[in-house]
């Protein structure tokens, strides 16, 4: 716990978070999901996302999540 006695050291450096960026068809993806009414974790990126993973490692199956948390719920 924090005592008001011990003085709060900021870090020197800081690790930033990378901001969300639109370059190509991102926004169109997007687009093409929201007419679509697939703004879940089913539907046909989320297929192909799947796919391609399990293109890229070799694997039979693969399911994508839409964060971190869900995944190590899946994982436990």
């Amino acid at each position: 716990m924090f005592h008001a006695e011990e003085r709060f050291v900021p870090f020197e450096k800081k690790i930033w978070l990378s901001s969300p960026t639109m370059h190509g068809p991102e926004l169109e993806y997007m687009k093409d999901a929201y007419e679509k009414n697939w703004m879940s974790t089913v539907g046909e990126n989320i297929n192909e996302v799947e796919r391609l993973a399990c293109e890229t490692v070799g694997c039979k199956y693969a399911v994508a999540l839409a964060t971190g948390t869900s995944a190590l719920h899946l994982a436990v």
